[in-house]
C-alpha cells in the first residue's frame, strides 16, 4: 500500500511499541499449547503543538486508548496469526478530531515443505495529520498480500509478491481522493553462502484514484539480504524506477531504495537505520518522489530500564497533480525512556520534533510530541 504520511507522532504508536516489547505470557492456552491467546491495553496522554500538521499550529493534548486481542495456532502445516484492536483518541479542544480506530490482521503462514510462503489481510480505521496535504485525515485502509518461495535448483530460489490496497477516505469534501493499488514482483535470489543472498527483481505497480485517474510503475532493484557486514545483518536494494501518469501522459524516472539493517553493537546497544527512496500518489492526487532515512537506537541500562533515539531526514519533490512544483525537506527527532515492571506491565516517557521545509507557505511548519504512556499485555 503507498503511504502518504512518513511521520504520524501519535501516542498510539508509541503505546503499540511498549506492548510489542513484553514478553507475557498467554492469557489462554488450548489444543496442547499450540493454540494460545493474549489480551493487551493501554493508555497515554500527549501534548502536540501542531495537531494539523500546517502553518497554523494549532496545539492540543490528546488522550488515547487501546484494547487488543491477539491469537496465534501452530499446528500443522498452516500456522495462523490474528489480531483485532480498537483505539480511541479524545482531544482535550478539538472535540471534532476525536476518533474510535478498529484494526484488524490476519497472516496464513507456510514455512514447511518446498514452497513456502504467507497470505496477510487487514482492514483498519486511521486518524492522522498528514504533512502531504496538511490536514488530519480519517480513511479506512484495506489491504492482501501474498508471498511465495520456491527453491529452483541448488542455490537458486525465485520469490514472488501480489499485493492489493485501498485508502477510502471518510470524508472526501476536502478534495481527498481514494487511491488503490495493486502490485506485483518476482525476485530472483542467489544464497551467496549460509548467511546472505543476492536478490535480483522487477515489481509493477498499477495506482488508480477515485477520479480516474492512474500510474503504473516499474523498478528492477539488485541488492543483499541476511548478514550484510560482520555484526550488521538486514536487507537492503536499489535500482531504477519508471512512472507513467495517465492524467498528463509524462514519464518520469528516478532512483529507488530500500532496506533496513541492525547493528549490534553489544548486548545492550543496538542501532537500526532505514532508507527508502519511493513513487507515490497523495491524498489530493499529486505524484511525489520520496527520500527518506531514519537512524534508530535503543540501549538497555537494566533488566527494567531502556532508553532510545531516532533521527530522520526525508526530502519530496512533488511531480505532477495539484502540488507540482512544490519541494519539502523534512528532519525529525525522538527520545524516550521505558520501564518493564515486569512480564506484564510497561510504561514510556517520549519527546519528538519534527521540522518541515516547503517552497508552499502553508506546509512550513514544525511540531513537538510530548507522551507518557503505559500498556500490559497477558
Amino acid at each position: 500500500m503507498v503511504s502518504r504520511n512518513f511521520w504520524a507522532g501519535t501516542a498510539y504508536a508509541v503505546v503499540l511499541f511498549h506492548l510489542s516489547a513484553i514478553q507475557a505470557f498467554p492469557l489462554i492456552k488450548f489444543n496442547e499449547g499450540r493454540d494460545q491467546l493474549f489480551v493487551s491495553a493501554g493508555m497515554s496522554a500527549a501534548y502536540d503543538s501542531n495537531i494539523f500538521a500546517n502553518s497554523s499550529n494549532e496545539e492540543d493534548i490528546v488522550t488515547n486508548f487501546f484494547l487488543g486481542i491477539d491469537y496465534t495456532r501452530r499446528a500443522g502445516m498452516i500456522g495462523v496469526d490474528g489480531s483485532l484492536s480498537w483505539d480511541l483518541g479524545s482531544f482535550a479542544s478539538n472535540a471534532s478530531e476525536d476518533f474510535s480506530n478498529p484494526s484488524l490482521n490476519l497472516e496464513f503462514t507456510k514455512n514447511n515443505g518446498r514452497t513456502t510462503g504467507s497470505l496477510k489481510l487487514n482492514a483498519s480505521r486511521e486518524s492522522q495529520a498528514d504533512p502531504n496535504v496538511n490536514l488530519r485525515t480519517d480513511a479506512w485502509n484495506y489491504g492482501a498480500d501474498l508471498s511465495w518461495k520456491y527453491p529452483v535448483i541448488e542455490r537458486y530460489s525465485l520469490a514472488g509478491t501480489f499485493g492489493y490496497g485501498l485508502i477510502d477516505y471518510v470524508d472526501n469534501s476536502a478534495g481527498l481522493i481514494d487511491l488503490s493499488t495493486y502490485s506485483a514482483g518476482l525476485d530472483l535470489n542467489y544464497a551467496y553462502d549460509s548467511k546472505r543472498q543476492i536478490i535480483a527483481g522487477y515489481r509493477i505497480r498499477q495506482s488508480e484514484t477515485s477520479s480516474g485517474n492512474s500510474s503504473t510503475d516499474h523498478s528492477l532493484t539488485a541488492g543483499i539480504s541476511g548478514k550484510i557486514f560482520a555484526k550488521i545483518t538486514g536487507s537492503i536494494r536499489a535500482g531504477y524506477q519508471i512512472r507513467k501518469d495517465s492524467a498528463t501522459g509524462e514519464t518520469f524516472g528516478s532512483m529507488t531504495a530500500s532496506g533496513d539493517a541492525t547493528w549490534t553493537v553489544t548486548k545492550r546497544l543496538k542501532i537500526t537505520g532505514s532508507i527508502s527512496k519511493d513513487f507515490a500518489t497523495t491524498a489530493i492526487e499529486s505524484g511525489s518522489d520520496s527520500l527518506t532515512f531514519n537512524l534508530d537506537a535503543q540501549y538497555t541500562l537494566t533488566s527494567k530500564w531502556s532508553v532510545y533515539s531516532g533521527l530522520g531526514l526525508g526530502h519530496t519533490d512533488y511531480i505532477s497533480g495539484p502540488d507540482i512544483n512544490r519541494e519539502d525537506y523534512f528532519a525529525t527527532w525522538n527520545s524516550g525512556i521505558g520501564y518493564n515492571l515486569n512480564t506484564h506491565f510497561s510504561t514510556s516517557l517520549s519527546y519528538s520534533y519534527f521540522k518541515n521545509w516547503s517552497n508552499r507557505s502553508t506546509s512550513e511548519f514544525d511540531r513537538h510530541s510530548i507522551t507518557l504512556s503505559a500498556s500490559t499485555r497477558w
